[in-house]
Protein backbone atom coordinates (compact mmCIF):
# COMPACT_ATOMS: atom_id res chain seq x y z
CA UNK A 1 0.00 0.00 0.00
CA UNK A 2 1.32 3.18 -1.02
CA UNK A 3 1.26 5.71 2.03
CA UNK A 4 0.46 9.13 0.18
CA UNK A 5 -2.07 8.26 -2.20
CA UNK A 6 -3.98 6.67 0.52
CA UNK A 7 -4.14 10.28 2.57
CA UNK A 8 -5.25 11.75 -0.50
CA UNK A 9 -8.14 9.03 -1.20
CA UNK A 10 -8.96 9.99 2.13
CA UNK A 11 -9.17 13.43 1.75
CA UNK A 12 -11.67 13.19 -1.26
CA UNK A 13 -13.36 10.65 0.31
CA UNK A 14 -16.76 12.68 0.79
CA UNK A 15 -20.16 10.70 2.72
CA UNK A 16 1.57 -17.28 -3.27
CA UNK A 17 -0.63 -19.10 -1.89
CA UNK A 18 0.01 -18.68 1.46
CA UNK A 19 4.07 -18.47 2.58
CA UNK A 20 4.15 -21.06 4.86
CA UNK A 21 6.10 -19.75 7.70
CA UNK A 22 9.86 -21.01 8.39
CA UNK A 23 10.72 -23.50 11.21
CA UNK A 24 11.85 -20.51 13.46
CA UNK A 25 8.74 -18.55 13.08
CA UNK A 26 6.67 -21.51 14.16
CA UNK A 27 8.59 -21.76 17.43
CA UNK A 28 8.38 -18.08 17.36
CA UNK A 29 4.26 -17.91 16.91
CA UNK A 30 4.42 -20.63 20.02
CA UNK A 31 6.81 -18.41 22.06
CA UNK A 32 4.89 -15.46 21.64
CA UNK A 33 1.60 -17.10 22.35
CA UNK A 34 2.65 -18.93 25.55
CA UNK A 35 4.26 -15.47 26.99
CA UNK A 36 1.38 -13.03 26.13
CA UNK A 37 0.91 -13.05 29.85
CA UNK A 38 4.80 -12.60 31.01
CA UNK A 39 6.60 -9.29 31.27
CA UNK A 40 9.03 -8.39 28.56
CA UNK A 41 11.79 -8.12 31.05
CA UNK A 42 11.22 -11.69 31.90
CA UNK A 43 10.69 -12.36 27.85
CA UNK A 44 13.17 -10.74 26.25
CA UNK A 45 17.05 -11.22 27.01
CA UNK A 46 18.13 -7.62 25.78
CA UNK A 47 15.71 -5.73 27.45
CA UNK A 48 17.83 -5.13 30.49
CA UNK A 49 20.66 -3.74 28.63
CA UNK A 50 19.37 -2.32 25.66
CA UNK A 51 16.68 -0.24 27.32
CA UNK A 52 13.74 -2.23 26.62
CA UNK A 53 10.61 -1.67 28.95
CA UNK A 54 10.12 2.13 28.85
CA UNK A 55 6.85 3.10 26.22
CA UNK A 56 6.09 6.23 24.40
CA UNK A 57 2.30 6.91 24.11
CA UNK A 58 1.70 10.17 21.49
CA UNK A 59 2.69 12.76 24.24
CA UNK A 60 6.30 11.10 25.16
CA UNK A 61 6.96 10.86 21.56
CA UNK A 62 6.47 14.29 20.66
CA UNK A 63 8.85 15.03 23.92
CA UNK A 64 11.44 12.55 22.31
CA UNK A 65 11.12 14.86 19.13
CA UNK A 66 11.33 17.85 20.00
CA UNK A 67 14.22 16.53 22.43
CA UNK A 68 16.18 15.99 18.98
CA UNK A 69 16.16 19.67 17.96
CA UNK A 70 15.24 18.57 14.48
CA UNK A 71 15.54 21.37 11.48
CA UNK A 72 13.61 21.19 8.47
CA UNK A 73 16.50 21.63 5.69
CA UNK A 74 17.20 21.59 2.25
CA UNK A 75 19.83 20.07 -0.25
CA UNK A 76 21.11 21.40 -3.86
CA UNK A 77 20.95 18.05 -5.63
CA UNK A 78 22.21 16.89 -8.65
CA UNK A 79 19.27 16.55 -11.27
CA UNK A 80 20.48 13.23 -12.62
CA UNK A 81 23.02 11.19 -11.39
CA UNK A 82 23.43 9.15 -14.37
CA UNK A 83 23.83 11.58 -17.28
CA UNK A 84 27.04 12.61 -18.36
CA UNK A 85 25.88 14.57 -21.78
CA UNK A 86 24.62 17.68 -20.88
CA UNK A 87 23.44 18.64 -24.20
CA UNK A 88 20.34 15.60 -24.41
CA UNK A 89 19.58 15.44 -20.63
CA UNK A 90 18.72 19.13 -18.39
CA UNK A 91 21.54 19.81 -16.17
CA UNK A 92 21.63 21.29 -12.57
CA UNK A 93 20.27 20.80 -9.01
CA UNK A 94 17.29 20.87 -7.68
CA UNK A 95 16.15 21.30 -4.01
CA UNK A 96 15.78 17.98 -1.80
CA UNK A 97 14.30 18.33 1.56
CA UNK A 98 15.22 16.66 4.99
CA UNK A 99 15.61 16.65 8.63
CA UNK A 100 18.42 16.94 10.66
CA UNK A 101 18.58 16.37 14.06
CA UNK A 102 21.21 16.64 16.43
CA UNK A 103 19.40 17.48 19.94
CA UNK A 104 21.17 14.19 21.29
CA UNK A 105 23.96 13.63 18.73
CA UNK A 106 27.95 13.89 20.30
CA UNK A 107 29.56 15.87 18.10
CA UNK A 108 33.12 15.40 16.65
CA UNK A 109 35.92 16.61 18.55
CA UNK A 110 34.95 16.04 22.22
CA UNK A 111 38.50 16.12 24.98
CA UNK A 112 38.32 12.47 25.61
CA UNK A 113 36.54 11.04 23.43
CA UNK A 114 36.54 12.87 19.51
CA UNK A 115 34.43 10.77 17.71
CA UNK A 116 31.54 11.30 16.81
CA UNK A 117 28.42 9.51 17.45
CA UNK A 118 26.82 7.61 14.63
CA UNK A 119 24.38 8.74 12.17
CA UNK A 120 20.79 7.42 11.86
CA UNK A 121 19.46 8.12 8.63
CA UNK A 122 15.73 7.25 7.31
CA UNK A 123 15.97 6.16 3.77
CA UNK A 124 12.30 8.69 2.80
CA UNK A 125 9.85 6.28 0.60
CA UNK A 126 6.67 7.17 -1.07
CA UNK A 127 5.15 10.30 1.04
CA UNK A 128 6.05 13.50 2.36
CA UNK A 129 9.39 12.69 4.90
CA UNK A 130 7.54 14.36 8.02
CA UNK A 131 5.18 11.26 8.70
CA UNK A 132 8.35 9.19 9.30
CA UNK A 133 10.02 12.09 11.00
CA UNK A 134 6.65 11.51 13.76
CA UNK A 135 6.45 7.92 13.18
CA UNK A 136 10.20 6.20 13.56
CA UNK A 137 10.05 5.41 17.08
CA UNK A 138 13.25 2.59 16.63
CA UNK A 139 15.36 5.77 15.71
CA UNK A 140 14.05 8.27 18.48
CA UNK A 141 14.21 5.71 21.15
CA UNK A 142 18.07 5.07 20.86
CA UNK A 143 19.06 7.85 19.70
CA UNK A 144 20.16 9.15 23.23
CA UNK A 145 21.96 5.77 23.93
CA UNK A 146 23.57 5.73 20.54
CA UNK A 147 24.62 9.45 20.76
CA UNK A 148 23.24 9.61 17.49
CA UNK A 149 22.42 12.40 15.14
CA UNK A 150 19.08 11.59 13.02
CA UNK A 151 18.55 12.35 9.53
CA UNK A 152 15.08 11.62 7.42
CA UNK A 153 15.63 11.79 3.46
CA UNK A 154 12.65 13.26 1.65
CA UNK A 155 12.60 10.73 -1.88
CA UNK A 156 12.50 13.00 -4.98
CA UNK A 157 8.91 13.78 -6.38
CA UNK A 158 7.05 13.11 -2.71
CA UNK A 159 6.19 15.40 -0.54
CA UNK A 160 8.02 19.20 -1.28
CA UNK A 161 11.35 17.53 -2.88
CA UNK A 162 9.86 18.25 -6.44
CA UNK A 163 12.65 18.67 -9.16
CA UNK A 164 10.79 20.29 -11.54
CA UNK A 165 8.45 21.93 -9.15
CA UNK A 166 4.75 22.55 -10.27
CA UNK A 167 5.60 20.22 -13.35
CA UNK A 168 7.65 17.49 -12.10
CA UNK A 169 4.34 15.36 -12.35
CA UNK A 170 4.38 16.08 -16.12
CA UNK A 171 4.64 13.00 -18.61
CA UNK A 172 7.37 14.15 -19.68
CA UNK A 173 9.92 14.91 -16.36
CA UNK A 174 8.58 11.35 -14.55
CA UNK A 175 11.54 10.04 -16.21
CA UNK A 176 14.16 10.90 -13.47
CA UNK A 177 11.62 9.00 -10.94
CA UNK A 178 13.60 6.14 -10.53
CA UNK A 179 15.05 4.06 -7.10
CA UNK A 180 18.24 4.44 -8.48
CA UNK A 181 18.29 8.01 -8.52
CA UNK A 182 16.79 8.58 -5.07
CA UNK A 183 19.58 6.00 -3.33
CA UNK A 184 21.92 7.81 -5.47
CA UNK A 185 20.37 10.91 -4.03
CA UNK A 186 21.13 9.99 -0.45
CA UNK A 187 24.68 8.65 -1.19
CA UNK A 188 25.51 12.34 -2.49
CA UNK A 189 23.30 14.06 0.77
CA UNK A 190 25.35 11.54 2.97
CA UNK A 191 28.71 11.79 2.29
CA UNK A 192 27.85 15.79 1.49
CA UNK A 193 26.75 16.05 5.00
CA UNK A 194 29.25 14.09 7.05
CA UNK A 195 32.22 16.19 5.33
CA UNK A 196 30.71 19.74 6.54
CA UNK A 197 29.97 18.61 10.28
CA UNK A 198 33.40 16.99 10.01
CA UNK A 199 32.00 13.27 10.86
CA UNK A 200 32.86 11.45 7.73
CA UNK A 201 34.14 8.37 10.27
CA UNK A 202 30.46 8.77 11.63
CA UNK A 203 29.01 5.16 11.31
CA UNK A 204 26.00 5.17 9.52
CA UNK A 205 23.06 2.87 9.77
CA UNK A 206 19.92 2.85 7.33
CA UNK A 207 16.20 2.57 8.55
CA UNK A 208 13.33 2.33 6.50
CA UNK A 209 10.00 0.26 6.48
CA UNK A 210 7.81 -0.89 3.48
CA UNK A 211 9.78 0.85 0.36
CA UNK A 212 12.09 2.21 2.92
CA UNK A 213 13.05 -1.03 3.82
CA UNK A 214 13.59 -1.71 0.08
CA UNK A 215 15.76 1.09 -0.27
CA UNK A 216 17.53 0.79 2.87
CA UNK A 217 18.11 -3.15 2.30
CA UNK A 218 19.67 -2.08 -1.68
CA UNK A 219 21.39 1.29 -0.30
CA UNK A 220 23.35 -1.00 1.89
CA UNK A 221 24.18 -3.52 -0.73
CA UNK A 222 25.07 -0.98 -3.28
CA UNK A 223 26.56 1.31 -1.16
CA UNK A 224 28.11 -0.69 1.83
CA UNK A 225 30.91 2.21 1.97
CA UNK A 226 28.17 5.17 2.78
CA UNK A 227 26.32 3.22 5.62
CA UNK A 228 27.57 -0.08 7.98
CA UNK A 229 24.33 -1.60 8.25
CA UNK A 230 20.34 -1.38 7.26
CA UNK A 231 17.03 -2.06 9.37
CA UNK A 232 14.87 -3.11 6.55
CA UNK A 233 11.21 -3.55 7.77
CA UNK A 234 8.37 -4.70 6.01
CA UNK A 235 10.88 -4.82 2.43
CA UNK A 236 9.12 -6.98 0.29
CA UNK A 237 12.16 -7.23 -2.35
CA UNK A 238 11.22 -10.70 -3.63
CA UNK A 239 8.21 -9.77 -4.79
CA UNK A 240 9.35 -9.22 -8.04
CA UNK A 241 9.33 -11.43 -11.56
CA UNK A 242 12.99 -13.06 -12.59
CA UNK A 243 14.07 -13.86 -9.13
CA UNK A 244 16.13 -17.11 -7.45
CA UNK A 245 12.50 -17.40 -5.53
CA UNK A 246 9.59 -17.51 -7.81
CA UNK A 247 6.97 -14.47 -6.70
CA UNK A 248 3.00 -15.30 -7.01
CA UNK A 249 1.22 -12.20 -6.81
CA UNK A 250 -1.85 -13.68 -5.61
CA UNK A 251 0.18 -14.34 -2.07
CA UNK A 252 -0.42 -11.02 -1.10
CA UNK A 253 -4.25 -11.41 -0.92
CA UNK A 254 -3.77 -14.62 0.65
CA UNK A 255 -2.19 -12.88 3.50
CA UNK A 256 -4.71 -10.36 3.98
CA UNK A 257 -7.44 -12.85 4.05
CA UNK A 258 -5.59 -15.09 6.40
CA UNK A 259 -5.27 -12.02 8.78
CA UNK A 260 -9.46 -12.03 8.96
CA UNK A 261 -9.36 -15.77 10.11
CA UNK A 262 -10.09 -16.00 13.94
CA UNK A 263 -7.18 -18.02 14.54
CA UNK A 264 -5.16 -14.57 13.10
CA UNK A 265 -7.32 -12.25 15.61
CA UNK A 266 -10.36 -12.35 12.97
CA UNK A 267 -14.27 -13.50 13.42
CA UNK A 268 -15.88 -16.85 12.32
CA UNK A 269 -17.00 -16.46 8.94
CA UNK A 270 -15.57 -12.96 7.97
CA UNK A 271 -13.60 -14.81 4.91
CA UNK A 272 -16.41 -16.30 3.89
CA UNK A 273 -18.91 -13.86 4.08
CA UNK A 274 -16.40 -11.27 1.64
CA UNK A 275 -16.61 -14.42 -0.44
CA UNK A 276 -20.01 -14.65 -0.78
CA UNK A 277 -20.65 -10.75 -1.07
CA UNK A 278 -18.31 -10.61 -3.98
CA UNK A 279 -20.34 -12.54 -5.75
CA UNK A 280 -23.84 -10.32 -4.39
CA UNK A 281 -22.18 -7.69 -6.01
CA UNK A 282 -20.64 -8.38 -9.47
CA UNK A 283 -24.43 -9.75 -9.67
CA UNK A 284 -25.56 -6.28 -9.77
CA UNK A 285 -24.95 -5.47 -13.42
CA UNK A 286 -27.96 -4.40 -14.72
CA UNK A 287 -30.03 -0.89 -14.63
CA UNK A 288 -31.68 -2.06 -11.69
CA UNK A 289 -28.52 -3.79 -9.72
CA UNK A 290 -26.34 -0.61 -10.79
CA UNK A 291 -29.20 1.76 -8.74
CA UNK A 292 -29.27 -0.62 -5.90
CA UNK A 293 -25.03 -0.92 -5.40
CA UNK A 294 -25.37 3.26 -5.78
CA UNK A 295 -27.53 3.35 -2.79
CA UNK A 296 -25.97 0.64 -0.49
CA UNK A 297 -22.75 2.05 -1.04
CA UNK A 298 -23.52 5.65 -0.97
CA UNK A 299 -21.24 6.72 -4.19
CA UNK A 300 -21.14 9.95 -4.75
CA UNK A 301 -21.46 9.33 -8.78
CA UNK A 302 -24.53 6.93 -9.90
CA UNK A 303 -22.83 3.40 -10.94
CA UNK A 304 -23.37 3.20 -14.72
CA UNK A 305 -21.52 -0.23 -16.08
CA UNK A 306 -20.12 -3.07 -15.04
CA UNK A 307 -16.77 -1.58 -15.22
CA UNK A 308 -18.05 0.86 -12.33
CA UNK A 309 -18.94 -2.30 -10.24
CA UNK A 310 -15.42 -3.50 -11.11
CA UNK A 311 -14.03 0.08 -9.72
CA UNK A 312 -16.35 -0.35 -6.43
CA UNK A 313 -15.04 -3.90 -5.98
CA UNK A 314 -11.13 -2.83 -5.98
CA UNK A 315 -11.74 0.21 -3.73
CA UNK A 316 -13.37 -1.77 -0.91
CA UNK A 317 -10.87 -4.51 -1.64
CA UNK A 318 -8.04 -1.87 -0.79
CA UNK A 319 -9.66 -0.91 2.30
CA UNK A 320 -9.59 -4.53 3.74
CA UNK A 321 -6.02 -4.97 3.12
CA UNK A 322 -4.93 -1.18 3.95
CA UNK A 323 -6.77 -2.51 7.52
CA UNK A 324 -4.27 -5.66 7.38
CA UNK A 325 -1.38 -3.61 6.54
CA UNK A 326 -2.17 -1.06 9.65
CA UNK A 327 -3.74 -4.26 11.73
CA UNK A 328 -2.05 -2.83 15.12
CA UNK A 329 -2.78 -3.41 18.20
CA UNK A 330 -3.61 0.44 19.39
CA UNK A 331 -5.58 3.00 17.50
CA UNK A 332 -3.76 4.52 14.52
CA UNK A 333 -3.70 7.51 12.28
CA UNK A 334 -0.75 6.08 9.96
CA UNK A 335 -2.50 5.07 7.26
CA UNK A 336 -5.31 7.88 7.46
CA UNK A 337 -2.62 10.43 6.86
CA UNK A 338 -4.07 12.13 10.51
CA UNK A 339 -7.59 11.88 8.98
CA UNK A 340 -9.01 10.16 11.80
CA UNK A 341 -7.63 6.79 13.40
CA UNK A 342 -7.94 3.48 13.00
CA UNK A 343 -8.63 1.29 15.93
CA UNK A 344 -6.72 -0.93 17.72
CA UNK A 345 -6.81 -4.68 15.46
CA UNK A 346 -9.04 -2.89 12.39
CA UNK A 347 -9.27 -6.06 10.51
CA UNK A 348 -11.68 -7.34 13.23
CA UNK A 349 -13.62 -4.34 13.45
CA UNK A 350 -14.17 -4.76 9.49
CA UNK A 351 -14.49 -8.20 10.07
CA UNK A 352 -17.20 -7.21 12.86
CA UNK A 353 -18.85 -4.44 10.99
CA UNK A 354 -19.71 -6.83 8.15
CA UNK A 355 -21.23 -9.53 10.10
CA UNK A 356 -23.26 -6.56 11.53
CA UNK A 357 -23.01 -7.96 15.10
CA UNK A 358 -21.38 -11.11 15.08
CA UNK A 359 -20.65 -12.57 19.00
CA UNK A 360 -16.91 -11.53 18.60
CA UNK A 361 -13.83 -10.51 21.67
CA UNK A 362 -13.64 -6.96 21.53
CA UNK A 363 -10.88 -5.24 19.61
CA UNK A 364 -9.60 -3.87 23.05
CA UNK A 365 -8.56 -7.84 24.02
CA UNK A 366 -4.74 -9.13 23.67
CA UNK A 367 -5.39 -12.09 21.10
CA UNK A 368 -3.75 -14.94 22.93
CA UNK A 369 -4.79 -17.36 20.27
CA UNK A 370 -2.48 -16.42 17.26
CA UNK A 371 -1.28 -19.05 15.49
CA UNK A 372 0.13 -19.18 12.03
CA UNK A 373 -2.60 -21.02 9.31
CA UNK A 374 -1.30 -23.42 7.03
CA UNK A 375 -0.75 -22.92 3.09
CA UNK A 376 -4.30 -23.22 2.70
CA UNK A 377 -7.50 -22.41 4.54
CA UNK A 378 -9.19 -25.12 6.45
CA UNK A 379 -12.31 -25.97 4.88
CA UNK A 380 -14.08 -26.42 7.85
CA UNK A 381 -13.39 -22.93 8.68
CA UNK A 382 -13.06 -20.77 5.11
CA UNK A 383 -16.04 -23.44 3.07
CA UNK A 384 -18.97 -22.94 5.30
CA UNK A 385 -21.50 -20.36 4.20
CA UNK A 386 -21.95 -17.21 6.74
CA UNK A 387 -24.83 -16.57 8.47
CA UNK A 388 -25.82 -13.85 6.11
CA UNK A 389 -28.80 -15.31 3.96
CA UNK A 390 -29.96 -11.23 3.08
CA UNK A 391 -27.81 -10.34 -0.44
CA UNK A 392 -28.68 -6.29 1.21
CA UNK A 393 -27.77 -7.14 4.18
CA UNK A 394 -24.33 -8.51 3.13
CA UNK A 395 -23.24 -5.89 0.89
CA UNK A 396 -24.56 -3.54 3.92
CA UNK A 397 -22.24 -4.66 5.72
CA UNK A 398 -19.46 -4.38 3.51
CA UNK A 399 -19.83 -1.15 3.16
CA UNK A 400 -19.50 -0.54 6.57
CA UNK A 401 -16.70 -2.80 6.91
CA UNK A 402 -15.06 -0.33 4.04
CA UNK A 403 -16.31 2.46 6.25
CA UNK A 404 -13.99 1.29 9.17
CA UNK A 405 -11.39 2.53 7.10
CA UNK A 406 -12.80 5.22 4.91
CA UNK A 407 -14.57 7.23 7.35
CA UNK A 408 -12.36 7.36 9.88
CA UNK A 409 -12.54 10.99 10.25
CA UNK A 410 -16.37 10.25 10.92
CA UNK A 411 -17.05 13.16 8.72
CA UNK A 412 -18.08 11.01 5.15
CA UNK A 413 -20.48 12.15 3.08
CA UNK A 414 -20.43 9.87 0.15
CA UNK A 415 -17.90 7.60 -1.50
CA UNK A 416 -16.11 9.17 -4.72
CA UNK A 417 -14.15 6.20 -6.69
CA UNK A 418 -10.95 6.80 -7.55
CA UNK A 419 -10.29 6.88 -11.41
CA UNK A 420 -8.55 3.79 -13.26
CA UNK A 421 -4.99 4.05 -12.33
CA UNK A 422 -5.31 6.31 -9.51
CA UNK A 423 -4.74 4.59 -6.49
CA UNK A 424 -1.26 5.58 -5.55
CA UNK A 425 -0.62 8.48 -7.72
CA UNK A 426 2.93 8.90 -9.04
CA UNK A 427 3.84 5.32 -7.21
CA UNK A 428 2.13 3.85 -10.05
CA UNK A 429 4.79 5.56 -12.44
CA UNK A 430 7.23 3.19 -10.50
CA UNK A 431 5.29 0.07 -11.20
CA UNK A 432 5.01 1.06 -14.52
CA UNK A 433 8.82 1.75 -14.96
CA UNK A 434 10.33 -0.88 -12.60
CA UNK A 435 7.13 -2.86 -11.55
CA UNK A 436 8.20 -1.34 -7.69
CA UNK A 437 4.91 -3.40 -6.08
CA UNK A 438 1.45 -2.28 -6.16
CA UNK A 439 -1.27 -4.29 -5.06
CA UNK A 440 -3.86 -3.37 -7.01
CA UNK A 441 -2.22 -4.97 -9.56
CA UNK A 442 -1.70 -8.33 -8.21
CA UNK A 443 -4.03 -11.07 -9.14
CA UNK A 444 -6.48 -12.64 -6.40
CA UNK A 445 -7.37 -16.62 -6.81
CA UNK A 446 -10.47 -16.78 -5.22
CA UNK A 447 -11.71 -19.09 -2.82
CA UNK A 448 -10.79 -21.83 -0.91
CA UNK A 449 -7.27 -19.48 -2.03
CA UNK A 450 -8.25 -16.24 -0.97
CA UNK A 451 -12.03 -14.41 0.06
CA UNK A 452 -11.72 -12.36 -3.45
CA UNK A 453 -13.01 -12.70 -6.84
CA UNK A 454 -10.51 -14.24 -9.65
CA UNK A 455 -8.90 -11.39 -11.00
CA UNK A 456 -5.51 -10.83 -13.18
CA UNK A 457 -3.64 -8.34 -15.11
CA UNK A 458 -1.38 -10.46 -18.22
CA UNK A 459 1.73 -8.55 -19.08
CA UNK A 460 -0.19 -7.31 -22.35
CA UNK A 461 -3.05 -4.82 -20.19
CA UNK A 462 -0.33 -4.07 -17.83
CA UNK A 463 1.78 -3.00 -20.99
CA UNK A 464 -1.28 -1.19 -22.56
CA UNK A 465 -2.21 0.63 -19.53
CA UNK A 466 0.94 1.86 -18.73
CA UNK A 467 1.29 3.16 -22.18
CA UNK A 468 -1.85 5.01 -21.76
CA UNK A 469 -0.90 6.86 -19.01
CA UNK A 470 2.98 7.26 -19.17
CA UNK A 471 4.25 6.07 -22.41
CA UNK A 472 6.34 2.96 -20.67
CA UNK A 473 6.15 -0.36 -20.32
CA UNK A 474 7.77 -1.91 -17.41
CA UNK A 475 11.20 -3.61 -17.50
CA UNK A 476 10.13 -6.68 -15.42
CA UNK A 477 13.61 -8.59 -15.05
CA UNK A 478 15.37 -5.03 -14.14
CA UNK A 479 15.45 -5.78 -10.07
CA UNK A 480 16.44 -9.49 -10.54
CA UNK A 481 19.39 -8.50 -12.79
CA UNK A 482 20.51 -5.38 -10.42
CA UNK A 483 19.92 -7.14 -7.35
CA UNK A 484 19.77 -11.55 -8.10
CA UNK A 485 16.65 -12.14 -4.89
CA UNK A 486 17.66 -14.21 -2.27
CA UNK A 487 21.44 -15.01 -3.67
CA UNK A 488 22.06 -11.39 -4.18
CA UNK A 489 21.64 -10.73 -1.04
CA UNK A 490 23.38 -13.73 0.25
CA UNK A 491 26.81 -11.34 -1.13
CA UNK A 492 25.69 -8.66 1.48
CA UNK A 493 26.13 -7.87 5.12
CA UNK A 494 24.94 -6.36 8.19
CA UNK A 495 21.55 -6.34 6.97
CA UNK A 496 18.52 -7.00 9.06
CA UNK A 497 14.85 -8.34 7.69
CA UNK A 498 11.71 -7.99 9.60
CA UNK A 499 7.99 -8.84 8.70
CA UNK A 500 4.99 -9.42 10.54
CA UNK A 501 2.99 -12.21 10.20
CA UNK A 502 -0.38 -10.26 10.09
CA UNK A 503 1.11 -8.02 7.30
CA UNK A 504 0.27 -8.69 3.48
CA UNK A 505 3.46 -7.65 2.25
CA UNK A 506 5.60 -10.10 3.93
CA UNK A 507 4.29 -12.50 0.96
CA UNK A 508 7.60 -10.87 -0.62
CA UNK A 509 9.69 -10.44 2.36
CA UNK A 510 12.78 -12.34 3.57
CA UNK A 511 11.50 -14.65 6.29
CA UNK A 512 14.89 -16.64 6.47
CA UNK A 513 18.24 -15.87 8.04
CA UNK A 514 20.58 -15.59 4.65
CA UNK A 515 23.99 -15.64 6.61
CA UNK A 516 25.04 -14.89 10.32
CA UNK A 517 24.61 -10.79 9.01
CA UNK A 518 22.09 -10.69 6.52
CA UNK A 519 19.07 -11.96 9.42
CA UNK A 520 15.70 -12.46 9.33
CA UNK A 521 12.97 -11.81 12.18
CA UNK A 522 9.80 -12.90 11.86
CA UNK A 523 7.07 -11.10 13.79
CA UNK A 524 4.27 -13.25 14.11
CA UNK A 525 1.84 -10.76 15.38
CA UNK A 526 3.75 -7.88 13.43
CA UNK A 527 1.71 -5.65 11.53
CA UNK A 528 3.04 -3.32 8.50
CA UNK A 529 6.32 -2.30 10.15
CA UNK A 530 5.32 -1.79 13.14
CA UNK A 531 8.64 -2.87 15.01
CA UNK A 532 9.66 0.66 13.66
CA UNK A 533 7.04 2.35 15.27
CA UNK A 534 7.50 3.55 19.03
CA UNK A 535 6.86 1.07 21.78
CA UNK A 536 3.88 1.22 23.25
CA UNK A 537 2.15 -0.85 26.17
CA UNK A 538 -0.27 -2.79 23.65
CA UNK A 539 2.85 -4.28 21.71
CA UNK A 540 2.80 -7.83 21.75
CA UNK A 541 6.19 -9.47 23.67
CA UNK A 542 7.31 -10.57 19.90
CA UNK A 543 7.26 -6.82 18.63
CA UNK A 544 9.82 -5.54 21.66
CA UNK A 545 11.86 -8.89 21.11
CA UNK A 546 12.45 -8.18 17.80
CA UNK A 547 13.14 -4.19 18.51
CA UNK A 548 15.78 -5.75 21.14
CA UNK A 549 17.37 -7.87 18.54
CA UNK A 550 17.01 -4.99 16.11
CA UNK A 551 19.63 -2.74 18.67
CA UNK A 552 21.77 -5.38 19.30
CA UNK A 553 22.76 -5.77 15.43
CA UNK A 554 22.88 -1.93 15.68
CA UNK A 555 25.21 -1.99 18.43
CA UNK A 556 27.71 -4.77 16.48
CA UNK A 557 27.80 -2.51 13.31
CA UNK A 558 28.85 0.38 15.19
CA UNK A 559 31.30 -1.78 16.98
CA UNK A 560 32.55 -3.28 14.44
CA UNK A 561 32.79 0.05 12.22
CA UNK A 562 34.97 2.00 15.09
CA UNK A 563 37.30 -1.06 15.60
CA UNK A 564 37.95 -1.09 11.57
CA UNK A 565 38.17 3.22 11.70
CA UNK A 566 41.60 2.75 14.54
Amino acid sequence: GRERKREEERARYTMRETPAPPRRAQLLVLACTLLLALPVEAYSPHTAAKGGGRFYPPAEAAALIEKGACEESWFPQVLDHFAFNTSTTPAGTWQQRYFICQGMWKKPGAPKDPAPGPIFFYTGNEASVEGYVKATGLMWENAAPFSALLLFAEHRYYGKSLPFGEESFARENLHLLTHEQAMADYAHLLTTLKKSLRADDAPTIAFGGSYGGMLASWFRLKYPHVVVGAIAASAPILAFPGLDVKWDTSSYWAVVTRDTLPENGGVVDCAMAYTEAWAYLFDKSSAAGLKELTGIFGTCAPLGSARDVERLAVYLAVAIDTMAMGNFPYPSDYLTGGAGQLPAWPVRAACTALLSGSDVRGSEVRRSDVRESEAAFPGTRFGTRSAIADPAVLLDGMRAAAMVFYNASGEAKCLELPDDGDYDGVWNYQYCTELLPQETYFAMAGSPNDMFWKRSWSDAQVDAHCMKLYGVKPRRDWIAVQYGGLEGMRQASNIVFTNGGLDPWSAGGVLESLSPTVVSIFIPEGAHHLDLFFSRAEDPPCVRDARAQQVVHMHRWVAEARAAAK
